[in-house]
């Protein structure tokens, strides 16, 4: 039984300002745009996963719903997570390991630098991973040939979707 990783980083936000609450962030226009074009690939492209974890963050909570919208029965299956905003890379794979003793796929929307960090320490060092950087919202496939080990560095990116890859805006 192989898993799978959707790990998603939330699309382009509203401007940091030092006077607003980074938390309550919305996405920009344009940021708004591209998740629902990620959200129809996605629909398009991918198995509908068992399970999402999902930060709390409006920005993040804005990404995941157009994939909500797509696939209404991951509603049930959804968890906000206070804990993936600002996550260490440890907590992102402690997350991950328990949700893949229960589900064979995960759709997990976090922030960068965590999310980052999570795809290059579970991909094979076989692969070329020099241009994988996680720009917002930009969605990594990794499936692990048996099951998810967080330890085990044996990840396959399966795709890699970014802005321009969908879009020329």
């Amino acid at each position: 039984m192989s898993h799978q990783l959707y790990l998603l980083r939330h699309s382009e936000s509203e401007p940091w300002s030092p006077l607003g609450n980074d938390f309550s962030r919305a996405l920009s226009p344009g940021g708004s745009r591209h998740a629902q074009r990620v959200a129809d690939w996605a629909l398009d492209n991918l198995e509908l996963p068992e399970t999402v974890l999902c930060s709390p963050a409006k920005r993040t909570r804005q990404t995941l719903a157009p994939f909500l919208s797509h696939w209404p029965k991951l509603l049930g299956n959804t968890d906000y997570v206070d804990s993936i905003y600002n996550a260490s890379l440890n907590m992102l794979l402690t997350l991950a390991e328990d949700a893949f003793s229960y589900s064979e796929r995960l759709f997990l929307v976090g922030h960068n630098p965590g999310v980052q960090t999570m795809l290059m320490e579970l991909l094979s060092e076989d692969q070329d991973n020099d241009n994988l950087w996680m720009k917002p919202g930009t969605l990594a496939i990794i499936e692990f040939p048996d099951r998810f080990r967080r330890e085990a560095r044996d990840g396959k990116l399966l795709n890699f979707v970014r802005k321009e890859d969908l879009s020329d805006d």
